[in-house]
C-alpha cells in the first residue's frame, strides 16, 4: 500500500470512529434521557401511593392475585366474614375501609349472596367499594349498585358516600398516568395504578 492510499485509508478509518463514537454517544445521552424522564414521572406515581396511604384506610383485595403499586398497603382477603375484613390487628386505627373486587379476567367468586354482603358493606358500613372487570356488571346492577347504561369497554366502577356517589369506568382511561409509565404497566396492572392516581384527583374518601 502506497503512502496515498495509507492516508486515505487512515482518515476513513478516523472518520468511521469518529461516527461510530458520536453514535455511541447518542444513544447513551438518549437512555440517560429515557431513564431521567421515567424517574421524574414515576414520582408523580410515588406521591400519590404515599397520598393514599397516608390516608391511614384499610384496603382489602378480594378475588384474582393483587398486581397493583407494590408500595400500596394493601391486605389479601378470601371472603366477607367479620374476621376477614376486621383483619389481625383489630386494634390498628383505620379512618375507613377500601374493598377491591379485583376480576380482570372474570374469574373472582363471586355470586348473588356476596354481593349483598358488599353491597351492605358499601351502604351500611360506608365502605369505599372498587371492582375491576366486566363479568359482573350485570350482577352488581341486579344487586343495586347502580342502574345506568354502560359502555362494552366498561372494566371498572367505584362507589363510595355510602353508595350515593359512583363512577362508571373510573379507571378505564389510563391518560391519567404519565406515558413512560403505561408503556412500562402490563393491561392487568394498568387498573390499579390509575385508580390510586384518580383518588389522589377524585378524592373518593
Amino acid at each position: 500500500m502506497n503512502a496515498k492510499r495509507l492516508i486515505v485509508f487512515t482518515v476513513f478509518a478516523l472518520i468511521l470512529m469518529g461516527f461510530f463514537v458520536w453514535i455511541t454517544g447518542v444513544f447513551i445521552n438518549d437512555a440517560a434521557r429515557k431513564r431521567r424522564l421515567w424517574r421524574e414521572k414515576a414520582q408523580d406515581v410515588t406521591d400519590a401511593v404515599e397520598y393514599v396511604n397516608s390516608r391511614q384506610f384499610d384496603i382489602m383485595v378480594y378475588g384474582e392475585n393483587w398486581d397493583g403499586p407494590k408500595e400500596l398497603r394493601v391486605r389479601k382477603i378470601y371472603n366477607f366474614d367479620p374476621d376477614s375484613l376486621i383483619g389481625t390487628d383489630p386494634d390498628f386505627v383505620h379512618y375507613g375501609h377500601i374493598l377491591i373486587i379485583n376480576d380482570i379476567t372474570g374469574t373472582a367468586p363471586m355470586d348473588a349472596d356476596k354481593w349483598k354482603k358488599v353491597h351492605d358493606l358499601l351502604t351500611h358500613e360506608g365502605y369505599v367499594v372498587v371492582y375491576f372487570g366486566a363479568a359482573q356488571l350485570p350482577a352488581m346492577q341486579e344487586a343495586g349498585f347502580f342502574f345506568d347504561v354502560y359502555s362494552d369497554t366498561t372494566r371498572s366502577v367505584i362507589l363510595w358516600n355510602n353508595g350515593l356517589s359512583y363512577e362508571i369506568g373510573f379507571a378505564d382511561n389510563t391518560l391519567i398516568l404519565p406515558e413512560v409509565v403505561r408503556q412500562s404497566l402490563t393491561p392487568s396492572r394498568l387498573p390499579s395504578f390509575v385508580m390510586v392516581m384518580k383518588m389522589v384527583e377524585k378524592h373518593y374518601f
